[in-house]
């Protein structure tokens, strides 16, 4: 069966718009054919955002942006985004614009605190204001350029503290000072080295004599020395007792010599003769005392 001109061109015509049609939706992004699910998106400005442009969560591209309806009655956009079916949504998300460096718009998900409750496909998202990176960078330049003299001011001060003199001088002084430690630490491990442990040995040594006298202290009859103590403590008052009761007695000889004064006096007057007769032996010795180495000769009556 021959097929006709107009048939051939009635063919091609058709698979031409197939073609064109299916290349339009591939250039917006969208697919022919998919089980994603819808979401609306209410937001006051999508920042010249085109259909097709990813939607984001967490950093990760969950869906894309299939179309942007201006709402009359709220005055603003409802967004259409489908979405990932095995992505869910908890209820909570909010959705905010971000601008990337070259200035594309991009639609970003805050995902809601509770994964448990989660949105139904259809659901409307409330959108909140845009964060511009670019915009915040630029807020800042004007506070860049009034710290730009301040930080000036800092490296010039640093630039005329490193070149002070007394910061060399201030270095070798704490090199010499470094040194000085080296030798300190090295007389101090000399120390530890020699000296401590001959110390520790000597008080070891100490420390066992203190416990050789303490063992032999404690082998000592305290309680029979104290016994006897007490025992002469009590012998030298009776006595000290009895001595007393004799002196102040007159039936004895030492109450009668303690208590009588003719004895004292007569003992005193005794002592005087005796000191008169030493020192008249001493004047005159020869009435005393006669000594011849050829024997004794008569003294003539008369003569002394």
């Amino acid at each position: 069966m021959k097929i006709s001109k107009e048939i051939k061109i009635a063919l091609v015509a058709v698979f031409s718009a197939i073609i064109v049609y299916v290349g339009i939706i591939f250039l917006k992004g969208l697919k022919l054919f998919n089980n994603e699910v819808s979401y609306f998106v209410e937001i006051a400005d999508v920042q010249g955002m085109p259909t097709a442009s990813n939607v984001r969560a967490n950093g990760l591209t969950i869906g894309t942006v299939k179309a942007i309806n201006f709402n009359a009655a709220k005055q603003n956009l409802t967004v259409e985004i489908t979405i990932d079916p095995k992505f869910q949504i908890p209820q909570g998300t909010s959705v905010y614009m971000t601008k990337e460096m070259l200035g594309s718009a991009m639609m970003n998900l805050k995902l809601g605190p509770d994964p448990t409750a989660l949105l139904h496909p259809g659901d409307t998202i409330k959108g909140s204001p845009m964060v511009d990176v670019m915009s915040a960078a630029g807020n800042m330049i004007p506070q860049v350029e009034a710290l730009l003299p301040k930080v000036d001011s800092i490296l010039t001060a640093m630039n005329n503290l490193a070149n002070n003199p007394s910061i060399a001088a201030s270095l070798q002084n704490m090199e010499a000072v470094s040194a000085e430690l080296k030798v300190t630490t090295s007389q101090i491990n000399g120390l530890l080295g020699k000296d401590v442990p001959q110390l520790i040995a000597k008080t070891n040594n100490i420390c066992s004599n203190l416990e050789t006298t303490t063992n032999s202290l404690n082998s000592i009859d305290l309680a029979g020395m104290a016994h006897k103590a007490d025992t002469t403590i009590s012998n030298v008052q009776d006595m000290t007792f009895r001595i007393n009761t004799a002196m102040s007695s007159k039936d004895n000889s030492l109450g009668m010599l303690m208590n009588d004064n003719s004895i004292a006096l007569h003992i005193d007057s005794t002592m005087m003769n005796s000191s008169r007769l030493l020192e008249d032996f001493r004047l005159h010795p020869k009435r005393y005392v006669h000594f011849s180495l050829f024997g004794r000769k008569d003294k003539p009556q008369g003569k002394e």
